[in-house]
C-alpha cells in the first residue's frame, strides 16, 4: 500500500468521524440541527445556495453508513500484509490476540474517562428536556467494577448499550467479530485459486442472515485480496480493470450516479428503516470502489488536514461521546435562549474540545496501545507451536 493511499484511507476515517460527531450532536442536543444550519448559511449565501449545501449535507450525513466504512476499511487495512506475504496459522492466531488488545485498551480509556465523568456528577445529558434518546442513558450507577468488566469483556463479548458508560462503543464488539471471522477465512481458503466461490457462497450466506455489517467487513477483505494478493485470476482481473477504466475515464458521470444512488437509498431508508443496514452496506461497497478512482476524490482525501485528522478520528469516535454527554449538556442547560448562533458556538466548542483530547489521546493512548498490542502479539505467537503451515502449503501452488 502506498503512503498516498494510507493518507487517503485516513481522509476517509476523517470524514467519517466528522460525520458521526455531526449526526450524535444532532441526536443529543439539537434534533432541528438543520433549521440552525440553514439560518446560519442563509444570510451568507441566500436561499437557493444555502438549500443546496442542507439538502446535500442531509444526504451525505449517514452516520451508520459511516460505521459500515470504517468495518470494511479495518479489513482491508489488517489483511493488506496476509495477502502479500501470507500467514502462518501461528501469525494467525497471535493476530486474534493482538486484535483483542488492540481495541480493548484504547477503550478502557475512553469507558474509563466517562466513569470519572459521571462519578464526579458531571453527566447532564439526562437534564435535556428532549424527548428521545437521552432519557434512557447513564441509568446504571457508577461503579468502578462494572468499568473494569466493560472495559475487558463486554465492550468486545457482550455489549449491552443501556449498561455502558460509553453509547457509542457498540461497534467494538462487532469490530472484533469480524476481524476474527476474517482470520478464520484466512486460515480456511489463505490465496488459493478458486477462493472467489467461497467468497460468494459466504457473502450470499451472511447476507441471508442479514448480517449486513460482516457483509461489508468481508468486502473490505475481498478488496484487499484483488488489491494485495501478487497473483490472481487473469480474468478477474480484465473485468475489474474494465471497470475501473470506465470510472476513470468518465469520473463526473460516476460521482453524479452515486450522487443519485444515495439520493435513492435515503429515500429507501426512510420509508424502511429495517433496511438502513443493508441498503448502506451496498452504499459502503460503492464508496469504496468509487473513492480511490475518481481524481478530484482522491486529492481531497489526500489532503494534509484531513490526514492528521484521519490519525485521531479513533480518539473522536471514542470520547465525543462523554464529552456531548457532559460538557456540551452542561452548556446547553446554562442557556435558555438556544439560538443559531449559540448553537453554532456550541458545536464549534465541543468539536475543539474533542479534536484536542482526541490529539492527546492519539499520543499518549492510542499510539502505545498499538505498540503494546503489537508486543503481546508477537510474544504470544512464539508461545504457539503449528506442526503445519497450511496457508503456506497453498500458496506454494499459485
Amino acid at each position: 500500500m502506498s503512503a498516498h493511499k494510507i493518507s487517503q484511507l485516513e481522509g476517509v476515517r476523517a470524514i467519517g468521524a466528522l460525520i458521526v460527531f455531526v449526526c450524535h450532536f444532532q441526536i443529543i442536543i439539537a434534533p432541528d440541527f438543520y433549521d440552525h444550519f440553514y439560518k446560519f448559511l442563509y444570510p451568507h449565501l441566500g436561499h437557493t445556495r444555502t438549500n443546496f449545501i442542507v439538502l446535500s449535507s442531509n444526504l451525505m450525513i449517514n452516520g451508520n453508513l459511516v460505521l459500515h466504512l470504517f468495518w470494511a476499511l479495518s479489513a482491508y487495512v489488517i489483511f493488506k500484509n496476509f495477502f502479500q506475504h501470507g500467514a502462518t496459522g501461528s501469525k494467525l492466531l497471535a493476530s486474534s490476540a493482538k486484535r483483542y488488545f488492540r481495541l480493548m485498551l484504547p477503550c478502557a480509556v475512553s469507558i474509563f474517562f466517562s466513569y470519572a465523568i459521571y462519578k464526579g456528577g458531571l453527566i447532564y445529558v439526562r437534564k435535556i428536556g428532549v424527548e428521545t434518546l437521552q432519557q434512557n442513558l447513564y441509568l446504571i450507577p457508577p461503579s468502578f467494577f462494572h468499568a473494569l468488566k466493560t472495559s475487558v469483556w463486554n465492550t468486545l463479548f457482550n455489549y449491552d448499550y443501556y449498561d455502558s458508560y460509553n453509547g457509542p462503543l457498540w461497534t467494538i464488539q462487532r469490530e472484533f467479530y469480524g476481524s476474527i471471522f476474517c482470520f478464520a477465512l484466512f486460515g480456511l481458503t489463505g490465496r488459493t485459486y478458486r477462493r472467489g466461490l467461497i467468497y460468494l457462497t459466504i457473502f450470499i450466506v451472511v447476507g441471508m442472515l442479514k448480517m449486513y455489517w460482516l457483509n461489508s467487513f468481508l468486502f473490505g477483505y475481498y478488496l484487499s485480496d484483488y488489491d494485495f494478493t501478487p497473483t490472481n485470476s487473469e480474468q478477474v482481473k480484465k473485468i475489474i480493470n474494465k471497470v475501473n477504466d470506465f470510472i476513470t475515464r468518465h469520473q463526473w458521470l460516476i460521482v453524479g450516479m452515486v450522487l443519485i444512488v444515495f439520493g435513492i437509498c435515503k429515500m429507501i431508508i426512510y420509508k424502511r428503516l429495517g433496511w438502513m443496514d443493508m441498503v448502506n452496506s451496498f452504499l459502503c461497497s460503492l464508496v469504496i470502489l468509487v473513492t480511490f478512482r475518481v481524481a478530484p476524490i482522491t486529492r481531497l482525501l489526500g489532503h494534509k488536514a484531513l490526514t492528521l485528522l484521519g490519525k485521531v478520528s479513533f480518539g473522536i469516535y471514542l470520547l465525543h461521546w462523554p464529552i456531548m454527554c457532559s460538557f456540551t449538556s452542561w452548556l446547553y442547560l446554562r442557556h435558555t435562549d438556544h439560538s443559531t448562533g449559540f448553537i453554532t458556538l456550541l458545536f464549534s466548542l465541543s468539536l475543539a474540545l474533542t479534536l484536542l483530547l482526541s490529539w492527546l489521546f492519539y499520543k499518549f493512548v492510542d499510539m502505545p496501545s498499538i505498540a503494546l498490542a503489537g508486543n503481546i502479539g508477537k510474544k504470544f505467537s512464539d508461545y504457539i507451536i503449528v506442526d503445519k503451515d497450511p496457508v503456506a502449503e497453498q500458496n506454494q501452488i499459485l
